[in-house]
Formats: C-alpha cells, structure tokens, sequence
C-alpha cells in the first residue's frame, strides 16, 4: 500500500482544488482497501475515500485523518453471458468500452464522466432529469463493506435516486464492486453511442478549465441568469459549471455558489448541491 503524508488534494481533484491530506492512502488490493478502513477505526481515525475527484471541492486548508484513494484495489471486470461483475476502482470509461468490445448495452452516455464506477454508484451518476438515465437503472447488486464485514446490496436496497444513494446516509461503507445485467447490442451501435456523447460534450460543456461538472442538481435558473458569468477570484460560473480559470480558492467556488443559492432563496427556491464539498 503507498502511504503518503500531507499529499496535496488538488493533485486528485478535477477542480485542481485542496490542501494537504494527513495521511493519503493508496490501496493496490481489495484486501489492502478493506485494512487500510480497519486500522483507521481501531486507532480511531476520521478516514474518507476518494475516487477520481470529479464531484468534489475540496478546502484548501486540508483535511484531517486518512484519505483514501480507491482507484488501484479494486480492479475485476468480468463478464458472464449479460452479467458483468466490475470492481468500484474501474474508470467509467474502461467499464463502458469494456461493455461495447463484449456486444453488450454500456450506458455510453457515462463515457464522458471522469470517475470510477465506485463514485458513479454512488452519485448514481446519470444523464440529467429530462433523460430519466442512470447507472442504477441496470444495477442488480453492490458489493460494501461497512467496516466490519462484506455484504452485497441489492439494488432496491440501496435507497436510488436522482444523483443520491443510501451510501450519503453511510459515508463509512465503502462500495467495493456492483454486478451489473445489460442488454445484447452489437459492438459498432456502441462505438457510434460514444462518439456522439463525446461531440456532444464538445459541444455543450466548458471543459477548458478544471472543473467539476454540475453543481446544483437542479438548475437555479432565474438564480443562475443573474449570476451567469460572475467571477470571484479565479473561479467562474456559467451556467451551471463552476470553472478553475485561473488558480481559484476553495473560498472563490464557494462564495459563487453562495452567491446562487441567496439569488434563488430570494426567487423562492432551494437549490440541491450535486458536489460534494469537503470543509476540513
């Protein structure tokens, strides 16, 4: 297991964004993973996991006890008829050509997410409100350690919603792999789904700067209009992106989305945050 202190965060993040973990941790297995949680809760140790860091702002202060970076433990990708069993550290993107080469349906909207499958259940990462999609919908079960023992989730049990899953009620239980069922599609119907995702990408989001894609669930529009453009330091929204333009703080981010959420409380809305922010 590589074992890192004071690792900076920003070098882990998709906003380019964080401070310093007390200790960052790598694990290269699955049973790496599962001792690296149980040393932190016997010494007592507040401890996080981290997948690739492309739904999170993190603060530039740092953050205490145990990061760990789940991206190298758990690594299978199997496939058995219309089943494939993949582990939580597999990028979405190796997961989907994985799907496309085997003739199978790959969710190749997700193909454009810079995360692990991990982070994907557990953001239940989809396509957005009016395309109704997401990872969940071919899920049969996942894989979690809760700290003390190994168990598999079926689907209905995992509280699935629009960007949200019973694991932001149990931040401890780590996901460590989910068996999927899919749907016979032959291979250059994928390869065409992923090219047309990719331009449509392109075309439609600001990937220039770092950033870490949408920022409330749902769109604040009359709050997001009046805001669209604003810059604080070297952070900047348009739309509903937040980008790093020029060496944005912790502090710029989140003043601009302090800055939209008072604008829709005075429209009468409540915007939902859909990243993850970490304060210390």
């Amino acid at each position: 297991m590589k074992r890192v202190r004071n690792e900076p965060l920003y070098k882990h993040t998709t906003f380019r964004i964080g401070g310093p973990a007390e200790l960052f941790l790598i694990p290269e297995s699955e049973e790496e993973l599962l001792e690296s949680i149980r040393i932190c809760k016997e010494k007592g140790m507040e401890y996080r996991i981290l997948g690739r860091g492309s739904n999170l702002l993190v603060n530039d202060k740092g953050i205490k006890g145990a990061v760990t970076k789940n991206t190298e433990a758990c690594t299978h990708l199997e496939k058995d008829g219309h089943f494939v069993r993949v582990g939580s550290s597999v990028s979405l993107q190796k997961f989907v050509r994985f799907c496309v080469e085997n003739s199978l349906e790959g969710m190749e909207y997700l193909y454009s997410v810079p995360a692990t499958v991990g982070g994907a259940i557990y953001m239940n990462a989809g396509r957005g409100r009016k395309h109704n999609l997401s990872i969940s919908d071919a899920l049969i079960s996942v894989r979690v350690f809760d700290g003390d023992k190994v168990m598999e989730l079926k689907k209905e049990e995992c509280g699935f919603d629009y960007r949200y899953s019973i694991f932001h009620e149990h931040k401890d239980w780590i996901i460590l792999g989910a068996k999927f069922e899919l749907e016979d599609q032959p291979k250059e119907i994928g390869e065409q789904k992923i090219k047309e995702r990719m331009k449509f990408v392109k075309d439609s989001q600001n990937r220039r700067y770092p950033n870490a894609g949408s920022i409330f669930k749902k769109k604040p529009g009359f709050a997001l209009r009046i805001v669209n453009g604003c810059r604080i330091g070297g952070a900047q929204i348009k739309g509903n992106w937040i980008s790093n333009i020029d060496g944005a703080s912790f502090k710029d981010v989140l003043w601009l989305i302090r800055l939209s959420r008072l604008f829709s409380y005075l429209s009468l809305t409540k915007p939902e945050l859909e990243i993850e922010i970490w304060y210390r």
